[in-house]
């Protein structure tokens, strides 16, 4: 591990690497929740990565970090997916700590202090709280009642963590190559966590140092577009998973498919019976698309797999 895990948790170096695609409407409020962190200037920096983008996102972000005291940089690639603009970051940045957030997101004055101090020895990785911010809606009142954007863990041991939100040591980052980069294909900060818990680092949660996402799905073909691409991620990356097949993957969610009713139920006392109810089509739909596209992965991995043998 680093030896800066000796080190006080302010005054370890960070990188904030920013993945930015076409948002130009939201750069320049996240980078304003990134000029006003408590966490000491000296000590982070922000890497702006323009992933390709055919607006003005790259000189909106230019414009707002001239105006900034701090380091930064605004480095820019052919368009390749938010997997390999961080690798993008990850690569530029020479500092302990890389810290990840995406561009439609805005982070509490204490996000980098208070998940950065996370960072235990023997971590790699830290995930802060999420919010989820949309217009008022039957996808979005879902999406709220259910945490949908959430760090991930069960019974107090974490999952996966969520890249909109999470600190990474650099070393672990690099030891495990970084971000997996597969075009089109989401999950890839499942996959990195998974591999670093392979490797035998830890990841952790911090219970302060938010961030809020704007970019929620607001209607029922969004999400369903967002699950299969979720699933068909999962079953492209998941030779690098460790109990984590396809098929156990495809139990499980066609189970919450079938169990929608009961799911929706658990919800009644955030937003009571009827509007629980209400939710059951919808969470059928989701499970369903996560198994349609783990379905099509599988089968699109298999052929990748005979074409390479």
């Amino acid at each position: 591990m680093s030896g800066a895990t000796s080190r006080d948790a302010t005054s370890l170096s960070v990188s904030v690497v920013v993945p930015a695609f076409n948002c130009s409407s939201s750069v320049e409020r996240l980078l304003e929740s990134l000029f006003a962190q408590t966490y000491p200037r000296k000590y982070y920096e922000i890497i702006f990565v323009d992933d390709g983008s055919t607006d003005d996102t790259a000189e909106i972000a230019r414009c707002a970090l001239a105006r900034w005291d701090g380091a930064s940089r605004v480095l820019r690639k052919a368009n390749g997916g938010p997997a390999s603009a961080r690798n993008v970051g990850l690569r530029a940045a020479c500092t302990d700590v890389i810290a990840f957030i995406d561009a439609d997101c805005v982070a509490d004055a204490d996000w980098l202090e208070a998940v950065v101090a996370r960072l235990t020895p023997g971590a790699a990785g830290v995930g802060g709280p999420l919010r989820s911010v949309s217009p008022p809606g039957w996808v979005s009142g879902y999406l709220d009642a259910c945490q949908f954007y959430r760090q991930r863990s069960r019974h107090g041991i974490v999952d996966y963590l969520l890249t909109a939100n999470a600190v990474f040591r650099r070393e672990a980052l690099l030891r495990v190559g970084g971000f997996v980069e597969e075009p089109g294909i989401w999950a890839e900060d499942a996959d990195l966590s998974f591999r670093l818990k392979r490797q035998g680092y830890d990841l952790l949660l911090a219970p302060e140092g938010a961030v809020t996402h704007f970019g929620s799905p607001r209607s029922v073909r969004e999400l369903t577009r967002e699950l299969y691409r979720y699933g068909f991620g999962a079953a492209m990356l998941s030779r690098n998973w460790r109990g984590r097949a396809p098929l156990k993957e495809f139990a499980r969610h066609g189970g919450a498919a079938a169990l929608a009713l009961l799911l929706a139920l658990r919800l009644r006392r955030r937003v009571g019976l009827a509007r629980a109810i209400s939710f059951w089509p919808l969470i059928t739909l989701e499970h369903l698309s996560f198994c349609w596209g783990l379905c099509l992965g599988s089968v699109r991995g298999a052929s990748r797999k005979g074409a390479y043998q």
